[in-house]
């Protein structure tokens, strides 16, 4: 496939209704060839988010095994021990917009790659940690992400956020 890694971009489908604070951004999203064979694992070093609305974007993107909603597009999660588990829950990373490194652009069409923190754990303390492992299930090379959003309150257009992720394979 790739021999160190590879940049994968994924445009996830978003409502086009107002969102609320705490509300799932999109459906879990496939990020095909996570990782470079079956039941792979793979480092991602970064994540850059491409926005043509919203400026500072304040999520936590939670990365799974398996291809699992946690609850419906822009409402919040109802997400049970039982769904995160049957997920194969791998990670969350808390992305403060805020605190973004750069960003590129006019107006609100920018990019940004923000200043991100690992847990382990929903709801817990990030570790500080700026990369992580991913793992695809035994007979995939994807790995799945959704997001939620924290402090905000946007309206987007489908197709307003493209997320960028640098993975290193191992």
């Amino acid at each position: 496939m790739y021999p160190a890694g590879n940049v994968i971009r994924v445009t996830p489908t978003l409502s086009t209704d107002a969102y609320a604070d705490n509300d799932i951004l999109f459906l879990t999203t496939e990020i095909p060839g996570a990782v470079s064979d079956r039941g792979g694992v793979s480092n991602i070093v970064d994540i850059s988010v491409h926005s043509k609305t919203v400026v500072e974007l304040d999520m936590d993107i939670i990365f799974m095994e398996e291809q699992v909603d946690y609850g419906s597009i822009n409402a919040y999660s109802s997400a049970t021990d039982a769904v995160i588990r049957s997920s194969k829950f791998l990670g969350v990373v808390s992305f403060d917009g805020s605190q973004h490194v750069s960003g590129v652009g006019s107006g609100t069409d920018t990019t940004s790659s923000a200043l991100f923190t690992y847990s382990n754990k929903l709801n817990a303390e990030p570790s500080g940690k700026t990369s992580f492992l991913l793992k695809a299930s035994g007979n995939s090379t994807s790995v799945y992400f959704t997001a939620i959003l924290r402090d905000q309150t946007p309206t987007y257009a489908d197709g307003d956020l493209e997320f960028i992720f640098h993975i290193k394979y191992l």
